[in-house]
């Protein structure tokens, strides 16, 4: 759950859509820690593209983002192979206003993995060797 600052309301006293999307980057990183990996400083995760349906105003009160991998799947997760993206299902609800129905954002994010000194994309099999808790 996140609070709706004040600071996130724009003119019309909803959130402004660039909020939403500090909302989805906070719910991926807490869907990673909830893994087990951690922001790194050397191997980070970028946002390489972003979809994203506004559904309904965000007002003053909590949001809870829902995040879930949907790529890769388990089925196409190969340990040895390489996979340089993940795209995250995520959906940000409204539970002051019955959350449990349809969310207020629907969106599909995707990320790609970057070597920050190097600049240069690595696989998501080094950022979670570089992002594993010990």
């Amino acid at each position: 759950m996140l609070p709706v600052r004040p600071n996130d309301l724009d003119a019309l006293g909803h959130v402004n859509n660039a909020v939403a999307l500090e909302y989805l980057e906070a719910g991926r990183w807490d869907w990673l820690g909830g893994q087990g990996l951690v922001h790194g400083d050397r191997v980070i995760a970028v946002v390489a593209r972003a979809e994203i349906d506004y559904r309904a105003e965000i007002p003053r009160g909590r949001v809870e983002v829902r995040t879930a991998l949907e790529s890769p799947s388990v089925e196409e997760w190969d340990e040895d192979g390489l996979t340089f993206r993940a795209r995250f299902r995520q959906r940000i609800h409204l539970p002051e206003a019955g959350g449990s129905g349809d969310p207020a954002v629907d969106a599909l994010v995707t990320v790609a993995f970057l070597d920050a000194g190097k600049r240069c994309l690595v696989s998501l099999q080094d950022f979670i060797a570089a992002s594993a808790k010990f």
